[in-house]
């Protein structure tokens, strides 16, 4: 069964579900970009607190955030806003599938929900998206859906450690459908 896609926003959708998603997730990417500790130790604390105050000052015209159900589990998430970087657009923040899920088309069914936001409710606004360079199968994924490279810059990582950041851009996101 494909999991449904479902606009979650402060009446509907829990945050610790999509944060314990998000942190499941980051675990397994991050591993070696993120300190362990704060993988281990301190992430899902961090993504909770995070996750719910999302919720929280969630504001419609400006927020996306989506999410691959299966009933009430979510298998998949994806975050888009203006509000994040507004001097790029529309940011897709968190792309995340379920490990266990991964390669079924899940991370191309969220990216295209974006893009449908992007051109249903914004007069198809460019796509942003930033990726840790070293995360190769994520930087694969999304040239592969045709995001151009756009920008390049480090930052420290949790943990302390400095990364590689890769800036992608779709121009026209009805490409992405």
């Amino acid at each position: 069964m494909t999991p449904a896609l479902v606009r979650l926003d402060t009446s509907h959708g829990d945050p610790d579900a999509i944060a314990d998603l998000h942190t499941r997730s980051r675990q397994i990417a991050y591993r070696g970009l993120y300190g362990d500790s704060y993988l281990d130790s301190e992430l899902a604390a961090v993504s909770r607190a995070s996750w719910r105050a999302r919720f929280a000052d969630f504001q419609p015209s400006q927020d996306l955030i989506l999410a691959a159900m299966d009933g009430a589990t979510p298998l998949g998430l994806a975050y888009a806003s203006f509000r994040l970087k507004p001097e790029v657009g529309a940011l897709l923040d968190n792309l995340h599938v379920a490990p266990e899920r991964k390669g079924g088309g899940l991370g191309t069914a969220l990216l295209a929900g974006v893009a449908l936001w992007l051109v249903e409710d914004h007069a198809a606004a460019p796509l942003h998206l930033e990726v840790y360079a070293p995360n190769a199968a994520a930087l694969d994924f999304y040239e592969r859906k045709g995001g151009v490279e756009v920008a390049r810059y480090d930052e420290v990582a949790p943990g302390g450690r400095q990364v590689d950041v890769v800036r992608y851009r779709w121009g026209d996101p009805a490409a992405l459908l």
